[in-house]
């Protein structure tokens, strides 16, 4: 059995992470390019002026990343460009560029990260601090309020006469006419326009995509993490990171954030799957799990108060209602999702234990629609109506 499940997760992970094709449009996409001076530049990063989107993966460069960047910017070498587009509060929200952006702002400030033993910076969470919003703070302050700073020395090492020499490169410590030429060095910061309010956030999707795409690919949530922010996207992260249950259901966070993608599968289906007649019927899939949760994600970024707190509600009474002492082994995720969907559709109270899971999970007709093409309408449809009756069968029979 737990052969099985590994290879459903497998698969289920494969359809979720395919490209989304679907997506052509005439929108015109412009890039302004700035070429900003260092100096410009960082004061306007520490100054909030250039944000990091909120749910990004963490810091992870090393002081010798740092001090690399650090000799390339003194010897004139290229440094990549900063990509930018601009958000509701006029601020420039970073496509791409994160990791370099802070580390010239700790080269420039003379600093590391105190803990040596744990260098990386949870993002999200420095991104996701009440005061940021009201810009009465910078990014220095803020990240050493989470993340203390010590002073170091970054040095450039070079031989001379096969003699190793080394030289204080640290910002503070330069001589004036380095400092001023370094102050005046230019970095290339692209803004990316679009034209079209109405698929703005699926086009920078597409641009976020082509931005990643050499060096360590971010994932499909991970893109939509990075444009899709908005109090939707702030509830399912809120739920992933503070409940206790659901960490036990699904297991440590995950690093590509596929957790935050099972909950928000939960809320799609639930948009999108309606029980009608005693059937599942299935709008807006069209064989394709990226399209699907990206169209979604246009949906819910536009979504108000009211209509977030009942997704909130549900999400939060399926996840009441699993017995996780019970389980014996982690409920895959198209089953989570499918038994999602019908929890919203069968009233009642009753738990989801390890024998209906298991009961699921054993039959040949569900396993016929999980393991192969298992992303088809049809095999979805069928799935879904199957855990639908299962659970409906369960809870009569409990009632009885």
């Amino acid at each position: 059995m737990e052969e099985k499940n590994c290879k459903i997760e497998e698969q289920d992970e494969e359809l979720t992470e395919r490209k989304d094709y679907s997506y052509i449009s005439n929108t015109n996409v412009t890039q302004y390019k700035s070429d900003m001076g260092f100096k410009t530049l960082i004061d306007g990063f520490n100054e909030l002026l250039y944000v990091i989107p909120k749910y990004q993966r963490k810091y992870i460069w090393t002081k010798e990343q740092v001090e690399n960047l650090a000799i390339s910017l003194i010897r004139g070498l290229p440094i990549p460009p900063i990509y930018v587009y601009r958000n509701k509060n006029k601020q420039m929200e970073i496509l791409d560029g994160q990791q370099r952006m802070v580390s010239l702002l700790l080269y420039y400030k003379g600093k590391f990260i105190k803990n040596t033993t744990n260098t990386q910076v949870d993002l999200q969470g420095l991104m996701s601090d009440d005061r940021l919003s009201k810009q009465e703070i910078s990014f220095e302050k803020l990240l050493e309020d989470r993340y203390p700073l010590k002073d170091v020395t970054y040095q450039l090492k070079y031989e001379e006469n096969n003699i190793e020499k080394i030289v204080d490169i640290r910002y503070s410590k330069l001589p004036i006419d380095i400092k001023r030429t370094i102050d005046f060095t230019t970095i290339a910061v692209i803004e990316i326009k679009v034209d079209d309010n109405k698929n703005r956030n699926r086009i920078l999707y597409k641009v976020f995509e082509n931005l990643n795409s050499g060096g360590t690919e971010l994932k499909n949530q991970e893109l939509r993490n990075g444009v899709y922010q908005c109090e939707f996207y702030d509830m399912l992260h809120e739920i992933n990171n503070t409940n206790k249950k659901w960490r036990k259901i699904y297991g440590d966070k995950h690093r590509h954030s596929r957790d935050v993608e099972l909950l928000l599968r939960f809320a799609a289906v639930e948009y999108y799957f309606k029980l009608e007649n005693g059937s599942i019927e299935l709008y807006n899939y069209e064989n394709s799990y990226p399209k699907f949760l990206n169209d979604f994600s246009d949906e819910a970024i536009k979504f108000q108060c009211e209509k977030i707190d009942i997704y909130k509600k549900n999400i939060e009474t399926f996840i009441e209602k699993i017995d996780v002492e019970e389980l014996e082994e982690r409920i895959p995720n198209l089953l989570l999702e499918s038994l999602y969907l019908a929890s919203v559709y069968v009233n009642g109270e009753y738990t989801i234990g390890n024998d209906l899971c298991k009961n699921i999970l054993n039959d040949n007709f569900y396993t016929k629609n999980t393991l192969s093409s298992s992303s088809s309408k049809s095999k979805v449809k069928e799935r879904f109506k199957y855990v639908y009756d299962k659970l409906s069968n369960f809870v009569k029979g409990n009632k009885e």
